[in-house]
C-alpha cells in the first residue's frame, strides 16, 4: 500500500433529470437512450480518466494529477 499523498481530479458524471425522463418516456426507449449517452460518456472519459465504477445515471471517473498539466484540458474535455 503507498501512503503517499497523491493529487488528481475526480469527477462524477450525472445525467440531470434521469428519473423524470424515466417517468415520462416508454421504458423501452428511455433505456436504450440512457444507455447509449453513458456508453458516449464513457468513451470520451476514457481518453484521459480511469472510470471507476457506473451506477444508475452516473460515471465515477478519476485522473492523476501529473496526465493534467493544464487545468483548462479537463475543462475542455468535460465541456
Amino acid at each position: 500500500m503507498n501512503n503517499e499523498t497523491q493529487h488528481g481530479y475526480l469527477v462524477l458524471a450525472d445525467i440531470s433529470g434521469y428519473t423524470s425522463y424515466l417517468a415520462g418516456t416508454e421504458l423501452t426507449h428511455a433505456r436504450d437512450i440512457l444507455t447509449e449517452l453513458l456508453e458516449l460518456i464513457v468513451q470520451r472519459f476514457k481518453l484521459l480518466f480511469n472510470i471507476v465504477k457506473l451506477e444508475g445515471d452516473a460515471v465515477f471517473a478519476h485522473v492523476p494529477g501529473f496526465k493534467v498539466p493544464r487545468g483548462e484540458t479537463l475543462l475542455e474535455l468535460l465541456e
